[in-house]
């Protein structure tokens, strides 16, 4: 490039650098003008939570003007949504909205401690995003878990409880293998096994160190032979056979 089209470059560059500037005034400050009126909104990252409940969840309004969209409060109406964890606007000029939102990820069922025939889902921080419409999901289910209201209004449970579901997960010890587990009483926490047996887990003050070593143990035994695995004497498994249960 010569410096005649060099200068040429620059000058289009503060023309239309000006052009925007003087838009973006008009449009804050003489907001009947209609330059960036809202026309589109745009919502990523949901899969839970439809597009059409994140737009009217936002409380945004069809023709407002872009630049002085009320996005903070719309952040904090959605954050209300149980599914909802983060969201981040982006505006894509002259008239598209763009909202991303990132949802809670479910990792258990939960029994509705108040009518134990309902399934609650708990997203990956502890909070209740819902109930679930059956029991085929997936997920491991805890029972004996209460439920609390956090600072938002939200149901959450115990975060300790939501610690174990999660290193459960990470040890690869899922549903499939116990389908659930009870905290009722969180000195004696216990795993059941899809046949009916046990795995005594203790205090759930130290129970990663117990998965570990049930993780350990189930590569050199088959679970289905066993009635009662008890570790909660902390090094030393104790198991009880299948055969001596049922004579």
């Amino acid at each position: 490039m010569n410096e005649g089209e060099s200068r040429s470059a620059v000058r289009w560059a503060a023309v239309i650098g000006g052009i925007l500037i003087a838009a973006a005034i008009i449009a804050l400050y003489t907001p009947w003008v209609r330059i960036f009126d809202l026309r589109k909104i745009v919502v990523r990252g949901n899969y839970y939570t439809s597009a059409v409940a994140v737009k009217d969840g936002s409380g945004i309004q069809d023709r407002v003007n872009l630049l002085r969209a009320p996005l903070k409060q719309a952040r904090t109406l959605l954050l209300q949504l149980p599914w909802i964890m983060d969201v981040s606007f982006h505006r894509i000029l002259p008239h598209t909205l763009e909202i991303i939102v990132r949802e809670r990820n479910p990792i258990a069922l939960v029994v509705d401690p108040s009518n134990e025939s309902r399934l609650m889902v708990l997203g990956e921080d502890g909070v209740i995003v819902g109930y679930a419409k059956d029991s085929s999901l997936n997920f491991m289910c805890i029972s004996g878990v209460a439920i609390a209201s956090t600072p938002s209004g939200k149901k959450a449970v115990n975060s300790d409880v939501v610690q174990t579901v999660v290193y459960l997960r990470k040890r690869g010890l899922g549903r499939d293998l116990f389908p659930r587990i009870d905290f009722s009483n969180l000195s004696a926490i216990i795993m059941y096994t899809v046949d009916g047996g046990e795995v005594m887990l203790g205090p759930i003050s130290d129970i990663e160190d117990r998965i570990d070593e049930l993780t350990a143990l189930l590569e050199t035994i088959d679970l289905a032979s066993y009635q009662t695995i008890d570790l909660r004497f902390g090094g030393e498994a104790r198991l009880v056979p299948r055969k001596v249960v049922n004579r």
